[in-house]
């Protein structure tokens, strides 16, 4: 995928859940998730993936401070990670 292919999909993205509204929003990520998940052959493929989200998002993973461009518009490639 491209740059602007991954763009386009980001900004799709924002924008579904946008429209369903907050408390909408982990039920289509959920779903979102599972759609992609059984596009891979293996599981070693998102484990890892999964691994590092969780970690960022996890009191231990997460930084007194706000990681730099904080407040800016994550690159999709970089919010994956």
């Amino acid at each position: 995928m491209t740059e602007q292919e991954l763009d386009v999909a980001y900004t799709a993205l924002c924008r579904a859940l946008g429209e369903v509204g907050p408390e909408q929003a982990e039920r289509f990520l959920a779903m979102l998730s599972m759609a992609l998940l059984v596009r891979c052959d293996r599981a070693d493929e998102v484990l890892p993936l999964i691994d590092s989200v969780r970690e960022s998002l996890s009191p231990a993973g997460r930084t007194s401070s706000p990681p730099a461009g904080a407040g800016e518009r994550p690159s999709p490639r970089t919010a994956a990670r």
